[in-house]
Protein backbone atom coordinates (compact mmCIF):
# COMPACT_ATOMS: atom_id res chain seq x y z
CA UNK A 1 0.00 0.00 0.00
CA UNK A 2 1.25 3.38 -0.74
CA UNK A 3 1.00 5.05 2.05
CA UNK A 4 1.84 8.71 0.35
CA UNK A 5 -0.75 8.36 -1.79
CA UNK A 6 -2.86 7.81 0.79
CA UNK A 7 -2.25 10.86 2.88
CA UNK A 8 -2.60 12.66 -0.03
CA UNK A 9 -6.17 11.45 -0.98
CA UNK A 10 -7.71 11.59 2.00
CA UNK A 11 -5.53 14.76 3.62
CA UNK A 12 -4.05 12.82 6.54
CA UNK A 13 -0.89 15.18 7.42
CA UNK A 14 -0.26 16.48 10.26
CA UNK A 15 -1.43 13.38 11.88
CA UNK A 16 1.49 13.32 14.12
CA UNK A 17 0.20 15.78 16.31
CA UNK A 18 -2.19 14.32 19.30
CA UNK A 19 -4.88 17.07 18.53
CA UNK A 20 -5.51 15.93 14.92
CA UNK A 21 -8.53 14.02 14.74
CA UNK A 22 -9.74 12.40 11.23
CA UNK A 23 -13.24 12.71 10.03
CA UNK A 24 -15.75 9.73 9.66
CA UNK A 25 -15.56 9.83 5.89
CA UNK A 26 -12.11 9.25 5.86
CA UNK A 27 -12.54 6.95 8.49
CA UNK A 28 -14.15 4.40 6.15
CA UNK A 29 -12.42 5.63 3.14
CA UNK A 30 -9.49 4.33 4.79
CA UNK A 31 -11.28 1.01 5.96
CA UNK A 32 -12.46 0.42 1.92
CA UNK A 33 -8.42 1.02 1.05
CA UNK A 34 -7.67 -1.52 3.30
CA UNK A 35 -10.44 -4.15 2.52
CA UNK A 36 -9.42 -3.98 -1.47
CA UNK A 37 -5.72 -4.54 -0.16
CA UNK A 38 -6.29 -7.72 2.42
CA UNK A 39 -9.33 -9.02 0.82
CA UNK A 40 -11.81 -8.59 3.73
CA UNK A 41 -10.60 -11.94 5.52
CA UNK A 42 -10.36 -11.73 8.53
CA UNK A 43 -9.44 -7.79 8.90
CA UNK A 44 -11.73 -7.11 11.61
CA UNK A 45 -11.04 -9.56 13.66
CA UNK A 46 -7.26 -8.18 13.41
CA UNK A 47 -7.80 -5.11 14.35
CA UNK A 48 -9.93 -5.77 17.53
CA UNK A 49 -7.61 -8.39 18.63
CA UNK A 50 -4.48 -6.39 18.08
CA UNK A 51 -5.36 -3.06 18.84
CA UNK A 52 -3.26 -1.15 21.40
CA UNK A 53 -4.21 0.01 24.47
CA UNK A 54 -2.87 3.88 23.83
CA UNK A 55 -5.55 3.44 21.07
CA UNK A 56 -8.20 4.35 23.78
CA UNK A 57 -6.32 7.32 25.70
CA UNK A 58 -8.07 8.06 28.97
CA UNK A 59 -10.59 5.81 28.71
CA UNK A 60 -8.64 2.84 28.47
CA UNK A 61 -6.85 3.60 32.33
CA UNK A 62 -10.56 4.73 33.70
CA UNK A 63 -11.96 0.83 32.89
CA UNK A 64 -8.41 -0.37 34.17
CA UNK A 65 -9.39 1.43 36.79
CA UNK A 66 -11.97 0.36 38.23
CA UNK A 67 -12.74 -1.88 41.15
CA UNK A 68 -15.02 -4.78 39.22
CA UNK A 69 -15.63 -5.78 35.39
CA UNK A 70 -19.20 -4.59 36.10
CA UNK A 71 -18.29 -0.98 36.87
CA UNK A 72 -15.69 -1.08 34.47
CA UNK A 73 -18.58 -2.30 32.04
CA UNK A 74 -20.58 0.36 32.71
CA UNK A 75 -17.99 3.08 32.68
CA UNK A 76 -16.99 1.56 29.25
CA UNK A 77 -20.90 1.74 27.62
CA UNK A 78 -21.71 5.06 28.99
CA UNK A 79 -18.15 6.73 26.96
CA UNK A 80 -18.65 4.13 23.94
CA UNK A 81 -18.35 6.84 21.67
CA UNK A 82 -15.49 7.95 22.81
CA UNK A 83 -12.87 6.69 20.70
CA UNK A 84 -14.18 8.23 17.74
CA UNK A 85 -14.40 5.32 15.45
CA UNK A 86 -18.34 3.42 14.50
CA UNK A 87 -18.79 2.23 18.37
CA UNK A 88 -21.64 4.40 20.20
CA UNK A 89 -23.04 5.61 16.60
CA UNK A 90 -23.21 3.23 14.25
CA UNK A 91 -22.58 0.35 16.08
CA UNK A 92 -23.94 0.43 19.53
CA UNK A 93 -23.09 -2.02 22.62
CA UNK A 94 -25.79 -2.66 25.60
CA UNK A 95 -25.09 -5.17 28.50
CA UNK A 96 -27.32 -7.32 30.98
CA UNK A 97 -27.41 -10.42 32.45
CA UNK A 98 -29.23 -13.38 30.79
CA UNK A 99 -29.48 -16.47 32.16
CA UNK A 100 -26.48 -16.22 34.94
CA UNK A 101 -24.04 -15.02 32.21
CA UNK A 102 -22.99 -11.52 31.37
CA UNK A 103 -24.22 -10.97 27.55
CA UNK A 104 -22.95 -7.71 25.54
CA UNK A 105 -25.13 -7.16 22.55
CA UNK A 106 -24.37 -5.35 19.64
CA UNK A 107 -26.66 -3.84 17.26
CA UNK A 108 -25.61 -2.53 13.95
CA UNK A 109 -26.76 0.52 11.61
CA UNK A 110 -27.26 -0.89 8.21
CA UNK A 111 -25.76 1.79 6.52
CA UNK A 112 -22.38 0.67 7.35
CA UNK A 113 -22.97 -1.50 4.31
CA UNK A 114 -20.12 -3.54 2.96
CA UNK A 115 -17.78 -2.67 6.17
CA UNK A 116 -20.46 -3.96 8.48
CA UNK A 117 -18.74 -7.48 9.06
CA UNK A 118 -15.11 -5.45 9.37
CA UNK A 119 -16.86 -3.05 12.49
CA UNK A 120 -18.96 -6.03 14.44
CA UNK A 121 -15.78 -8.24 14.08
CA UNK A 122 -13.33 -5.71 15.22
CA UNK A 123 -15.91 -4.46 18.31
CA UNK A 124 -16.63 -8.45 19.19
CA UNK A 125 -12.73 -9.14 18.95
CA UNK A 126 -11.69 -5.35 21.11
CA UNK A 127 -14.44 -6.61 23.73
CA UNK A 128 -12.24 -9.70 24.20
CA UNK A 129 -8.94 -7.76 24.00
CA UNK A 130 -10.03 -4.86 26.31
CA UNK A 131 -11.29 -7.39 28.83
CA UNK A 132 -7.92 -8.95 29.36
CA UNK A 133 -6.36 -5.84 29.90
CA UNK A 134 -8.76 -4.98 32.99
CA UNK A 135 -9.02 -8.32 34.41
CA UNK A 136 -5.43 -9.32 33.96
CA UNK A 137 -6.45 -12.43 32.47
CA UNK A 138 -8.63 -13.50 29.65
CA UNK A 139 -12.60 -13.02 29.57
CA UNK A 140 -14.07 -16.29 30.10
CA UNK A 141 -15.92 -16.61 27.04
CA UNK A 142 -18.75 -19.09 27.04
CA UNK A 143 -20.51 -18.70 23.48
CA UNK A 144 -20.99 -16.48 20.66
CA UNK A 145 -24.01 -15.59 18.50
CA UNK A 146 -23.28 -13.97 15.13
CA UNK A 147 -26.56 -12.43 12.99
CA UNK A 148 -24.76 -12.86 9.66
CA UNK A 149 -23.36 -16.08 7.95
CA UNK A 150 -20.28 -17.47 8.59
CA UNK A 151 -17.48 -16.23 6.49
CA UNK A 152 -14.58 -17.50 5.02
CA UNK A 153 -12.03 -17.70 7.57
CA UNK A 154 -14.67 -18.64 9.86
CA UNK A 155 -12.21 -20.92 11.55
CA UNK A 156 -10.31 -17.74 13.37
CA UNK A 157 -13.15 -17.32 15.27
CA UNK A 158 -11.72 -20.12 17.58
CA UNK A 159 -8.27 -18.21 18.41
CA UNK A 160 -10.05 -15.17 19.22
CA UNK A 161 -13.03 -16.35 21.51
CA UNK A 162 -11.85 -19.74 22.60
CA UNK A 163 -16.26 -20.88 22.87
CA UNK A 164 -18.52 -22.33 20.27
CA UNK A 165 -20.19 -20.10 17.48
CA UNK A 166 -23.75 -19.53 16.43
CA UNK A 167 -24.02 -17.97 12.47
CA UNK A 168 -26.90 -16.76 11.24
CA UNK A 169 -28.37 -16.35 14.64
CA UNK A 170 -30.84 -12.89 14.80
CA UNK A 171 -28.91 -11.29 17.30
CA UNK A 172 -25.09 -10.68 17.59
CA UNK A 173 -24.40 -11.52 21.76
CA UNK A 174 -21.28 -12.30 23.71
CA UNK A 175 -22.00 -14.60 26.99
CA UNK A 176 -18.98 -14.76 29.52
CA UNK A 177 -19.27 -16.46 32.73
CA UNK A 178 -21.50 -13.82 34.91
CA UNK A 179 -19.55 -14.42 38.46
CA UNK A 180 -16.27 -12.80 37.44
CA UNK A 181 -18.06 -9.45 37.03
CA UNK A 182 -17.66 -8.79 40.58
CA UNK A 183 -14.38 -9.67 41.74
CA UNK A 184 -11.40 -7.26 42.29
CA UNK A 185 -9.50 -5.91 39.25
CA UNK A 186 -5.52 -5.58 39.88
CA UNK A 187 -5.18 -2.44 39.21
CA UNK A 188 -8.45 -0.71 40.72
CA UNK A 189 -7.45 2.82 42.61
CA UNK A 190 -10.88 5.15 43.78
CA UNK A 191 -8.64 8.08 42.88
CA UNK A 192 -7.82 7.14 39.42
CA UNK A 193 -11.34 6.47 38.31
CA UNK A 194 -11.92 9.89 39.86
CA UNK A 195 -9.69 11.80 37.55
CA UNK A 196 -9.76 9.63 34.45
CA UNK A 197 -14.16 9.75 34.40
CA UNK A 198 -13.63 13.41 34.71
CA UNK A 199 -11.35 13.78 31.96
CA UNK A 200 -13.43 11.07 29.35
CA UNK A 201 -16.64 13.33 30.25
CA UNK A 202 -14.49 16.57 29.52
CA UNK A 203 -13.54 15.04 25.93
CA UNK A 204 -16.64 13.22 25.16
CA UNK A 205 -18.59 16.65 25.98
CA UNK A 206 -15.73 18.36 23.41
CA UNK A 207 -15.95 15.11 20.81
CA UNK A 208 -19.87 14.95 20.65
CA UNK A 209 -20.92 18.39 20.97
CA UNK A 210 -22.32 18.22 17.26
CA UNK A 211 -23.91 14.80 18.16
CA UNK A 212 -27.46 15.17 19.48
CA UNK A 213 -28.71 12.08 18.49
CA UNK A 214 -25.77 10.58 21.11
CA UNK A 215 -26.84 12.94 23.79
CA UNK A 216 -30.53 12.39 23.51
CA UNK A 217 -30.02 8.72 23.03
CA UNK A 218 -28.60 8.69 26.52
CA UNK A 219 -31.79 10.38 28.46
CA UNK A 220 -34.12 7.76 26.22
CA UNK A 221 -32.70 4.83 26.96
CA UNK A 222 -32.75 5.18 30.72
CA UNK A 223 -36.49 4.30 30.47
CA UNK A 224 -37.74 3.75 27.32
CA UNK A 225 -40.98 3.04 28.68
CA UNK A 226 -41.71 6.87 30.02
CA UNK A 227 -38.74 8.57 27.25
CA UNK A 228 -39.05 12.56 28.39
CA UNK A 229 -40.86 14.78 26.04
CA UNK A 230 -39.25 16.74 23.44
CA UNK A 231 -39.43 19.62 25.42
CA UNK A 232 -38.05 17.86 28.31
CA UNK A 233 -35.18 17.03 26.19
CA UNK A 234 -34.89 20.35 24.82
CA UNK A 235 -33.68 21.53 28.48
CA UNK A 236 -31.79 18.91 29.22
CA UNK A 237 -29.59 19.86 26.39
CA UNK A 238 -30.01 23.26 26.81
CA UNK A 239 -32.03 24.31 23.54
CA UNK A 240 -34.93 24.99 22.22
CA UNK A 241 -37.62 22.57 21.33
CA UNK A 242 -37.35 24.15 17.79
CA UNK A 243 -33.48 23.75 17.75
CA UNK A 244 -33.03 20.03 18.58
CA UNK A 245 -35.71 19.08 16.37
CA UNK A 246 -33.72 20.59 13.45
CA UNK A 247 -30.85 19.76 14.37
CA UNK A 248 -31.99 15.89 14.71
CA UNK A 249 -32.98 17.07 11.15
CA UNK A 250 -29.31 17.63 10.32
CA UNK A 251 -28.22 14.27 11.90
CA UNK A 252 -30.94 11.85 9.79
CA UNK A 253 -32.62 11.65 12.47
CA UNK A 254 -36.60 12.70 13.98
CA UNK A 255 -37.64 12.29 17.79
CA UNK A 256 -39.78 9.42 17.14
CA UNK A 257 -37.35 7.47 15.42
CA UNK A 258 -34.37 7.67 17.78
CA UNK A 259 -37.27 6.45 20.27
CA UNK A 260 -38.00 3.29 17.83
CA UNK A 261 -34.46 2.87 17.62
CA UNK A 262 -33.65 2.48 21.33
CA UNK A 263 -36.24 0.44 21.84
CA UNK A 264 -35.60 -2.35 19.11
CA UNK A 265 -32.31 -2.57 20.68
CA UNK A 266 -33.85 -2.87 23.87
CA UNK A 267 -36.00 -5.68 22.78
CA UNK A 268 -33.68 -7.94 21.17
CA UNK A 269 -32.14 -7.56 24.47
CA UNK A 270 -35.34 -8.45 26.60
CA UNK A 271 -36.25 -11.31 24.56
CA UNK A 272 -33.27 -13.37 24.60
CA UNK A 273 -33.72 -13.55 28.28
CA UNK A 274 -35.77 -16.36 28.77
CA UNK A 275 -36.58 -15.72 32.23
CA UNK A 276 -38.85 -12.65 30.93
CA UNK A 277 -42.03 -13.01 28.84
CA UNK A 278 -43.05 -11.59 25.78
CA UNK A 279 -45.90 -9.85 27.83
CA UNK A 280 -43.74 -7.85 30.79
CA UNK A 281 -41.17 -7.19 27.53
CA UNK A 282 -43.68 -5.61 26.00
CA UNK A 283 -44.45 -3.52 29.58
CA UNK A 284 -40.69 -2.55 29.92
CA UNK A 285 -40.70 -1.10 26.87
CA UNK A 286 -44.15 0.92 27.30
CA UNK A 287 -46.52 -0.81 25.10
CA UNK A 288 -50.01 -0.51 26.19
CA UNK A 289 -50.74 -3.57 24.42
CA UNK A 290 -49.60 -6.45 22.86
CA UNK A 291 -50.63 -5.96 19.16
CA UNK A 292 -48.47 -2.79 19.57
CA UNK A 293 -45.29 -4.36 20.08
CA UNK A 294 -46.28 -6.86 18.06
CA UNK A 295 -46.64 -4.63 15.29
CA UNK A 296 -43.22 -2.55 15.84
CA UNK A 297 -40.60 -5.89 16.61
CA UNK A 298 -42.17 -7.27 12.93
CA UNK A 299 -41.35 -3.78 11.38
CA UNK A 300 -37.87 -4.00 13.11
CA UNK A 301 -36.95 -7.59 12.53
CA UNK A 302 -39.38 -9.37 9.98
CA UNK A 303 -40.64 -11.72 13.08
CA UNK A 304 -42.87 -12.14 15.96
CA UNK A 305 -41.42 -11.89 18.97
CA UNK A 306 -41.70 -15.89 19.74
CA UNK A 307 -40.05 -16.42 16.11
CA UNK A 308 -37.19 -14.38 17.13
CA UNK A 309 -37.34 -16.43 20.56
CA UNK A 310 -37.85 -19.99 18.35
CA UNK A 311 -34.42 -18.77 16.35
CA UNK A 312 -32.72 -17.60 19.43
CA UNK A 313 -32.86 -21.13 21.81
CA UNK A 314 -32.81 -23.28 18.85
Amino acid sequence: MDSHALISTYGLEGLDRPDVAISAEVHRGLLTEAYKVTGRKGLGLKLGFKRSLATFDQLAYLMMSCSTLREATEKGLRYQSYSGRFSGSAVITTFSEIDGQGCYQIAVDETLGELRLLAVEDLLANIVNTARWVLGRPLPVTRLRCDYPAPSHADEYAGVFNCPVQFDAPVIQLFFEADILDQPLPNASPQSVQLYASLCEEKSIARQQGDVAWRLWQLIVKDPANPPDMAESAAALHCSDRTLRRRLQAEGWSYLQLIDRVREIQARRALSDPTLSVTQVTQQLGYSDHSGFLRAFRKWTGLTPREFRARLFV
